[in-house]
Formats: structure tokens, sequence, C-alpha cells
């Protein structure tokens, strides 16, 4: 068995990720099956518990492994790796050499939602939802205006939660829910007098409105998110292959 070396510059956390990834990828540890709890992990290779929790975490976000609330932590499939990436905008910002933080303006449990979004969200006329409003910074300027709209009975709670760093992440976390895959519908807009002052631009200015309909693998929907994206902070890079 690897152990992890106190006397390297590699920070700890960073040395048992890679040795559990290892691990992972040589099958070690198959798809579905329990990795070692926090606890026996402590006791393998010498590590204090917050360690051992950042090493989890990062695989976590990575898709490599999932947590089952009150059960373990568990190996990903491999076909639903990466799955909570769909909503990474802080890792990836942090990828492209940013500073990305987040202020939550409003979290909220509505009695009920508007019967557009309940019909989108495939609720019930009455059935509460969660409605979060997020204001996403890069390097301390505001860029991304962000209200999300999740099926209440889904994730009761999620109204008291702290959602300043990855929304996808408590709900894979704390409610075993996996987002897998979304649509975009993107449309130009022009920015209102409010919107704009949230944004930190004039009124009038030209901005993105990405509407995003986030589901399961099982192709449940779990949120629906209209992000406000200033229009000259706005670049989208496309790929097409064949």
């Amino acid at each position: 068995m690897r152990s992890v070396s106190k006397d390297s510059v590699i920070p700890l956390y960073h040395q048992l990720k890679e040795i559990l990834r290892e691990q992972i990828t040589n099958r070690t540890y198959k798809p579905h099956q329990q990795i070692p709890s926090e606890p026996e992990l402590q006791r393998m290779y010498g590590l204090s518990r917050a360690t051992i929790r950042k090493a989890i975490d990062g695989l976590v976000r990575e898709g490599l492994v999932y947590r089952r609330h009150g059960k373990g932590t568990f190996v990903a499939d491999p076909k639903d790796r990466q799955r909570i990436t769909l909503d990474s905008f802080t890792a990836n910002m942090r990828a492209l050499g940013f500073a990305p933080s987040t202020v939550v303006l409003e979290s909220k449990l509505l009695s009920e939602a508007e019967r557009e979004l309940a019909q989108k969200l495939g609720l019930e006329p009455g059935e509460p939802v969660v409605r979060l409003k997020r204001l996403r910074y890069l390097d301390g300027e505001p860029i991304l205006l962000a209200t999300s709209y999740l099926p209440a009975h889904l994730f009761p709670g999620l109204e008291r939660e702290e959602l300043t760093d990855s929304l996808y992440l408590v709900l894979v976390e704390k409610y075993g829910v996996t987002p897998s895959w979304g649509e975009d519908f993107i449309e130009p807009v022009i920015l209102s007098q409010a919107e704009a002052e949230v944004l930190g631009t004039a009124a009038g200015s030209p901005a993105l409105l990405v509407e995003r309909h986030a589901y399961t693998a099982d192709n449940d929907i779990v949120e629906i998110c209209f992000s406000l994206i200033r229009g000259d902070k706005a670049k989208f890079y496309l790929k097409h292959n064949g």
C-alpha cells in the first residue's frame, strides 16, 4: 500500500487523493463499492480528519466518488463520472486563472411556483419551490446573476444551506441527487436598471440570458436556472466534431 510522505512539499490531502484515484483506476475499489470510511483512512494513513475530508471532497467534485448520507462514500460508475461539473462555475474559472466568488442575494422557500415554471419543473399547482439568487464574481467584479428554482420536495431545507460554493455539490452530498446533464437556451437581452445596478454596469447594456434545465441521469428535472451574464464580459467557446 502506498503511503503519504509528511516530508513532501505536496500537500497531504493531494497525496491521499492521488492514492485513492489510483486505487479507483486500477479497480482496487470497483464502481459502486464503498471506499474506506474517514476513520479507517485516518488509521491507515495517519492523517487528520480534516485532511481526509478534503481529499474525498476533491474526488467528489471530480465525479470519481459519491456520498450516500449516513452510509459512506462509494466509487462512481465510469459512465456517471464528471456529472457535477455541469455547474462547475467555480472550478472552471479557477482553472482559467480567475478568482471566483459568490454572494447569495436570496435563498427562499416559495409556497408555489408560477404556472409556466411549475410546468417546466413537472410540479402540480401549489407545490413549493426553492428560489436562489446568487451573484457570481470574477476577481472581485460582478459577472453573472443566477436565479435558480428547485422542487422543494426533493431538497427540504435547501434554503438554509450554505450556498456560496457549488450548488450541485450540495445536491449530491446532502440530498443524494446528482445533476447529470442539462440544456441551455441562450438569448441576447438588454439589462434593466435594477439588473444593471446589481451587475455593476449601465442600464440598457447588452447581456446574455441563459436558461438552463438540469436533469438527473434518469431524465428527472432538478433545477431551472436563469443566468444573466454581462455582455461585455461574456465569451462562449464551442467545439464541433465531425
